[in-house]
């Protein structure tokens, strides 16, 4: 059910997001309150549970960017060059062996360097950091992954699903 549970507090989230932020007319408030708590209360889910929530949380992800990453992905393996893209690699010439095992070395040590910046919600020190870790190893999805949470932390949004793109297609 757990699954199911963090699916269900990112749809209230979202929807309480919606109530928030005025995406919702004042008029329709009140249904919505509603509904939240009839949805939160059918499968278990308190918003007001602190300890659920932070077991609960999909964070620094929402509901809404995750949905984005999605249907974004979902149009490039149902693009014409995202089903080419594997029968014109075989006619490419080869392709470099990538970076040498010392700038994978350092490429970690500056992911562990972004890792603790994150800890410390110092999101531009993190980015950068992770941009350090790219520009040795631009091959590991972590880095670009990694640098997508702190994008998102940071409430650049638009780089984040950038990033998080790039790291589907590395």
């Amino acid at each position: 059910m757990s699954n199911k549970q963090r699916l269900v507090l990112s749809i209230i989230d979202f929807l309480n997001q919606s109530i928030q932020d005025g995406t919702v007319k004042q008029d329709d408030k009140e249904s919505l309150e509603v509904a939240i708590q009839c949805i939160g209360e059918a499968f278990g889910v308190d918003p007001n549970d602190q300890e659920q929530v932070e077991r609960l949380s999909v964070k620094p992800a929402n509901l809404l960017s995750i949905f984005e990453v999605f249907l974004k992905t979902k149009d490039k393996l149902a693009s014409p060059s995202g089903a080419g893209a594997s029968a014109s690699a075989s006619t490419s010439p080869p392709v470099p062996s990538g970076p040498s095992a010392a700038d994978k070395a350092a490429a970690e040590k500056h992911k562990a360097a972004g890792n603790a910046h994150m800890s410390a919600k110092k999101y531009d020190e993190a980015i950068k950091a992770y941009a350090d870790a790219i520009a040795l190893d631009p091959t590991n999805a972590v880095y670009y992954s990694n640098r997508a949470a702190a994008y998102s932390s940071k409430g650049e949004h638009s780089s984040a699903v950038l990033d998080a793109e790039k790291a589907i297609e590395v």
